[in-house]
């Protein structure tokens, strides 16, 4: 029969691998429905936070009994002598809780198709079960946790006031019934931005006088501090790293719609068989599309503005397949309306001025082809007498043309509309023998048969323009064979025709960028039927590495003579500059963290002090200098724990609360709507290693100063 210290060793290494299962089982939730759970504002992956909690709690138990009378004794410096929070209050807080979790992942009917098949008829009632549940465990929380704690009452009671207040304020002001007073749109917009940010600070408040308040009535005093530190430092870390995330997720699924996830471009020389490599290109397993492209640079003008843009010719046929132009145009007819309108070459034709050399004035029709030369000098010679001009006709005597026979002439005398009443609505049509119709502006023939060209919404605001105007295009290119007067070869101008606006997102790309078919981009720089390479879209973008390099699929396929990149390599100072900024934020935060980190070694620096008697008594009762640096070590691995689990657990709360109801941004500032959020599991990771890392170093000092305490000095203290 095995010993009971055994048999205890045995149960706390099962409790360590239970725990540890849990904790697997809840990454695998996570990982598996992390995107349907993203897409579902968090309700499918928000189930992991059970097992993961649940494997913690289970695993630091049997740490605990592993660790003997060193958990206990860590344990004991940490909590209060006598714990206020009764039995009944903590299965009240937990079931309330429980309730609210399992409620808001029915009611939002994102759990399982199933799930949302048998719960659709009840949304209304589970919604408000949700909120009763909700509602009854802040006030299950408030009477037995934080009634008891002053000023966490005070603090949290303060707070909810501020925030129902500015709700209630916010509410009367998006209806305009404030008493006494008649709002205004900017005051109006004025208001609603003060009353929320104030209803954001209220909730803040009580949520931060109930963590600490809850804490407060199981930990000390100066076991809350560095708890709170911890906690505050690792939730801003998921919070600002998950936002940074964000922002590159938004940019790249920006560059991705705009640009392809391969270009193939030609080392040297024009790239005319383009069709032979596209077919090749397309044979390929996990390409889903293919396009042509050319490029150049060039300068639009219009309305004495000019700017500098790159313009890409494009097919209309398959650019589709392989970017999201299509879907960011304005109207998605304008992809039709590329082409030149009417056909008609005349129309379209811009007469050419000839050069100085050859500019010579036509003869005029009526000059003889032939024969002796007439003497046009008027001298008195009879050859002079062809000079003399014929008198001009006499004038008519009735210069008025006649009316036409068919005139209308009203019988009634000429009104005088001048002196009309204000009030007098009598409309002018009714007395007019002729129905009046609408006249609208319309683009003259010309116009039509120009080719169409689709500009950014920044550059419509820089330069003014709207759909349907003509616009010009210069390229720094030009014709050797055409000079001017002085021989300088002219740059190839065009007319083209703004076809529709398009929105990508991208302040640069709307800017900097215009479209206009492939066809009459080669024809207005004269490249014949060249390109400057193809774009490729494949199933997978992250998946772009077998593709590339001399020995990818692609250069197998074409051969040798082509330049193969990804989207990675064409942005890669972009992505490499927000990865560098992500790693300095998670820095930058960590020393919010490190600076938690400085309370926790005050804290068991007390603890020292205070304790050296028992430190010593244990001593004296056979435990190490070893054993007491664990003993401490212990400490700080569970503040670290502790912080580090509610830390996560707020900043992933923070950033689902964020994905859903969004913070609105001012789109004309910051070319986005709202604050984009990602959460990245390794982020996520990072933050939880680096405040259970950093709260463990902070044991080390402490932990060095108890192990030197001495048997003898301790008990004479």
């Amino acid at each position: 029969m095995p010993a009971p210290s055994e048999h205890r060793h045995t149960r706390a290494w099962i409790l360590v691998i239970v725990g540890a299962l849990l904790v697997i089982a809840g990454v695998v939730i996570t990982v598996t429905s992390f995107e349907k759970g993203q897409e579902a504002s968090g309700n499918t992956y928000v189930i992991a936070f059970g097992p993961v909690i649940a494997g913690l709690g289970i695993a630091m138990r049997g740490v605990s009994e592993l660790a003997g009378y060193r958990s206990y004794v860590a344990w004991r410096y940490l909590l209060v002598a006598h714990p206020k929070v009764t039995r009944t209050g903590k299965v009240v807080i937990g079931a309330t809780l429980l309730a609210s979790v399992i409620l808001r992942i029915f009611a939002g009917g994102d759990l399982a198709m199933i799930a949302q098949t048998v719960t659709a008829p009840f949304d209304d009632t589970l919604a408000t079960l949700l909120l009763v549940a909700v509602l009854a465990n802040i006030a299950a929380v408030f009477w037995f946790v934080i009634r008891h704690s002053k000023p966490a009452m005070v603090g949290f009671l303060a707070g909810l006031v501020v925030a129902l207040a500015s709700i209630g304020l916010t509410r009367l002001v998006m209806l305009n019934k404030l008493p006494f007073v008649t709002l205004g749109s900017d005051l109006q917009l004025t208001l609603l931005q003060i009353f929320g940010v104030s209803a954001l600070v209220g909730w803040i408040i009580v949520g931060l006088c109930a963590f600490f308040g809850s804490l407060r009535a199981f930990f000390t005093f100066f076991t809350t501090v560095p708890i709170g530190g911890v906690w505050i430092g690792t939730s801003a870390l998921v919070c600002v790293l998950s936002v940074m995330s964000g922002f590159e997720t938004d940019l790249r699924q920006k560059i991705l719609g705009s640009n392809a996830h391969i270009q193939v471009t030609r080392e040297d020389g024009e790239f005319v068989e383009w069709r032979e490599v596209k077919q090749k290109i397309d044979n390929l397993s996990g390409v889903v599309a293919s396009t042509p492209y050319a490029v150049s640079e060039v300068v639009i003008a219009a309305h004495n503005n000019g700017m500098n843009v790159i313009i890409k010719g494009i097919d209309p046929k398959t650019v589709g397949t392989v970017t999201d132009l299509i879907s960011d145009l304005e109207d998605r007819e304008a992809m039709t309306r590329l082409e030149p309108l009417v056909n008609d070459e005349t129309d379209r034709s811009i007469p050419q001025k000839p050069h100085a050399k050859d500019a010579v004035d036509p003869p005029p029709p009526d000059m003889p082809n032939g024969g002796d030369p007439i003497d046009f000098s008027g001298s008195d010679s009879g050859s002079g007498s062809g000079a003399v001009l014929e008198p001009p006709p006499a004038l008519d005597d009735k210069p008025i043309d006649p009316p036409p026979p068919d005139l209308v002439v009203a019988d009634d005398p000429p009104r005088d509309f001048s002196a009309r009443d204000q009030e007098d609505d009598e409309d002018i049509s009714d007395h007019l023998p002729i129905s009046v119709i609408d006249i609208e502006p319309s683009v003259s023939r010309r116009t039509q048969s120009l080719p169409g060209i689709l500009v950014g919404r920044e550059l419509v605001k820089q330069t003014h323009l709207y759909t349907g105007e003509e616009v010009r295009v210069v390229s720094p290119l030009s014709d050797p064979s055409n000079p001017d007067a002085t021989g300088t070869p002219i740059p190839f101008n065009r007319d083209y025709r703004v076809a529709g606006i398009f929105y990508t997102g991208m302040y640069e790309y709307d800017l900097k960028y215009v479209y206009v078919t492939l066809d009459s981009l080669q024809d207005f720089l004269d490249r014949g039927d060249a390109v400057d390479g193809i774009e490729i879209r494949i199933d997978d973008p992250d998946d772009t590495e077998r593709y590339m390099g001399t020995d990818g699929l692609i250069a197998e396929a074409i051969g040798p003579g082509y330049r193969v990149v990804d989207w990675r390599e064409l942005n890669r100072s972009l992505f490499s500059a927000l990865k560098l900024e992500k790693i300095a934020m998670f820095l930058v935060l960590g020393i919010v963290i490190l600076v938690a980190s400085f309370s926790i070694v005050g804290n068991l620096i007390m603890v020292v002090v205070e304790k050296a008697r028992e430190i010593a008594l244990l001593k004296t009762l056979g435990a190490s200098d070893v054993g007491v640096m664990q003993l401490f070590a212990i400490q700080g691995l569970m503040i670290g724990l502790i912080g580090t689990a509610l830390g996560i657990a707020t900043g992933l709360a923070a950033c689902w609360a964020g994905k859903v109801y969004g913070l609105p941004l001012n789109p004309d500032v910051y070319y986005i709507d709202r604050l984009p959020i990602h959460v990245d599991p390794q982020s996520v990771a990072a933050a939880a290693a680096a405040g259970i890392l950093i709260s463990i170093a902070a044991t080390l000092y402490p932990a060095l100063l108890a192990a030197r305490v001495r048997p003898a000095a301790g008990m004479r203290h």
